[in-house]
This record gives structure tokens, sequence and C-alpha cells, in this order.
């Protein structure tokens, strides 16, 4: 199995909006504070004899996540969701509603849904480029009590 890092810091943060396009409570717009964790397993330890520094993986992290946090998160990749840009805002359809919002309100992210589950690949796919060679595992949850993770 090897050695493994686990970073599970409360100021691994972020707070985003968000909707599911046809979930019966969570097609309302609606909010959470997302904790995200992570653990890098590896079985050989670097020149410093560490799997991953602690420091640079928290700052690795925040960098993901930063970018997300007061937001409202929109899934780009869904095939039943259409975005169009005007100018100064951002219009998005749904089967059932339509919103508009300002333009600096919104994260684009590649994704299907924008589900714990999903943003649990997405941060895991960003660290993935940066440990290589390391296996990883990333939790996102909407609570302290309920998560979603993702590890190859």
């Amino acid at each position: 199995m090897g050695f493994k890092v686990i970073i599970n810091e409360s100021n691994v943060k972020f707070s985003a909006c968000h909707f599911l396009k046809e979930h019966f409570k969570c097609s309302r717009l609606h909010g959470h504070n997302y904790y995200v964790s992570v653990e890098i397993i590896s079985d050989k330890l670097d020149n410093n004899y560490f799997v991953v520094d602690f420091m640079e993986l928290n700052e690795k992290l925040k960098d993901i996540v930063e970018p997300m946090d007061h937001t409202i998160l929109i899934p780009t990749q869904s095939k039943d969701i259409k975005i169009n840009e005007e100018k100064e805002s951002i219009e998005i359809l749904t089967p059932t509603k339509k919103y508009v919002f300002p333009r600096s309100d919104v994260c684009f992210l590649p994704l299907q849904a924008t589900t714990s589950e999903l943003l649990a690949k997405y941060i895991h796919d960003k660290l993935k480029k940066i440990y290589k060679n390391k296996k990883i595992e990333v939790k996102v949850g909407e609570s302290k009590s309920s998560m979603a993770s993702y590890s190859e």
C-alpha cells in the first residue's frame, strides 16, 4: 500500500451556488459550503522523505478551489443546458427554467453536472496533472456528514 499524506483541513473549502437540472429538490438554485480533503499515496518518498510536501499540496489545492469560491457553478458539458453569453451577463436555459447571472458571478466547469461526485473528479484530475505518479483520492463534502469521493 505504501505511504499516505492526508489534507483534511477546514480551511480547504469553497462556498458556491448550483442546481441539478432534474432533481426534484436540487433543481432549485441553492448553495453549499463545500469541504475538500485529499489523500495521496505512494510507495516511494522523495529526496526529503515526503510523499508530497504538505504545504505545497495545500497551496495547490487552494489554487484549484479558489476560482469556484462564491460563484455559481455552471456545467458546460450538460447536454440539456444551453448557455448564452451576453456582454455583461450569462443566460442559462434548462428544459424547465431560465436563469440570468452577472458574468462575474459564474464559474464554468467542464462537467456534465455540478454534483459532489463530479466536483471530486474535477479536483482529482487537476491534482493528477501535478502529481502524475501518485495515487490520489479526493473527497468533496456538501456538509460535514455528506461527501462524495473520486480516486483512480
